[in-house]
């Protein structure tokens, strides 16, 4: 028992000057240990543990909705389009957070700390809203199953508990929605990269401009037209974008 704790008889840790922990009880000293009482994680870790949470909530919400469409005495029409996007919105939420990781190492990124935590803060805001729109809820069947395009009930009576991926797809509501917060993703990246731009002229920064630009005019596909083959064009190229640089980011 060190001399600056000699003397008292509480039960709790008494911190002294030699950055010592004592711990005395009504006996005496049992314990002292060094003890540094540093912060443990620094800003960045911090916002990694939030923006995982962020990921977890919304992988959550797709495997719920996985999960709906495979229970037992749930009809459901199915439809490759709605999946796929699921997966791409999956390979596209895990890369992002692998990613942040590297930001631990950038040495000079504290200067910038507040403008990267509200990026990086909006980007998976953004892609919990993707996970959220990327398959029905369950309630959707309400306005798909058993009623006819004026909502009028089935004449043939109560229709099965189900949902039609397909016509969830091509909703009007559903393809603004997913495909313009998809947008709103590209052009935040893009905002985000022109701010933290720190030398070259206008011509490299219209460089890193064109390519987001292009991946927002391929997004808006899918909300200007109903054609499949352009739907499927649009997920198999962004996918295969997107799956090829998360294989070597996280598995190479």
């Amino acid at each position: 028992m060190c001399d600056a704790c000699r003397g008292h008889s509480w039960r709790r840790a008494r911190l002294h000057p030699a950055g010592r922990a004592c711990w005395a009880f009504d006996s005496g000293a049992i314990h002292c240990a060094d003890s540094q009482f540093e912060s443990a994680m620094s800003q960045l870790e911090y916002l990694v543990a939030l923006i995982s949470i962020i990921v977890g909530l919304g992988l959550t919400d797709l495997a719920q909705s996985v999960r709906e469409l495979i229970r037992p005495g749930y009809t459901v029409k199915w439809d490759g389009l709605p999946l796929a996007w699921s997966v791409f919105v999956f390979l596209m939420t895990i890369l992002l957070w692998w990613q942040g990781f590297a930001a631990l190492k950038e040495p000079d990124i504290g200067g910038g700390a507040g403008p990267f935590f509200l990026s990086f803060l909006l980007y998976f805001l953004i892609l919990y809203l993707c996970c959220a729109f990327a398959l029905p809820d369950p309630d959707w069947e309400r306005a798909s199953v058993g009623s006819g395009p004026a909502g009028a009930t089935n004449p043939a009576g109560p229709a099965e508990r189900g949902v039609d991926l397909e016509a969830f797809y091509f909703s009007t509501g559903h393809r603004r929605w997913f495909f313009g917060l998809l947008i709103g993703f590209w052009v935040a990246l893009m905002v985000a990269d022109q701010l933290t731009f720190e030398s070259g002229g206008p011509a490299q920064r219209l460089r890193s401009v064109l390519p987001v630009l292009g991946l927002c005019a391929i997004t808006a596909i899918p909300i200007l037209t109903d054609r499949r083959w352009a739907h499927w064009v649009v997920v198999t190229v962004l996918g295969g974008l997107i799956g090829a640089q998360a294989v070597r980011d996280i598995l190479l």
